[in-house]
């Protein structure tokens, strides 16, 4: 068995900021956003893949953004606060598990 090897990924925060609605927050996968769960992957990276992001924890990609290409990430915080403060690392991704949403 192949040990899945971890490569580094610029991880922003996102938020649906203070102006949420009900239509906010829904993922390009169609999903609510969920903190500690979601996270905006790159076209490559198919919807529903689990990744471990390092001092992040697991996430799983169900959206996408206009800015998510390469090897970059965003992971989903609810307050829009912390989202900033979080700021732009870069981290070491993993892919646990490959999704098979398109």
């Amino acid at each position: 068995m192949s040990v899945p090897l971890a490569e580094t990924y610029e991880v922003t925060a996102y938020s649906v900021g203070d102006d949420f609605t009900p239509s906010h927050g829904i993922t390009a996968s169609g999903a609510r956003v969920r903190e500690g769960l979601t996270a905006a992957c790159p076209p490559e990276i198919p919807f529903g893949t689990r990744v471990h992001i390092a001092g992040v924890g697991e996430r799983v990609c169900l959206d996408r953004g206009g800015a998510i290409k390469g090897r970059r990430l965003d992971v989903y915080i609810a307050d829009r606060s912390e989202a900033l403060r979080f700021g732009r690392r870069k981290l070491e991704v993993e892919i646990i598990e490959r999704g098979t949403i398109e």
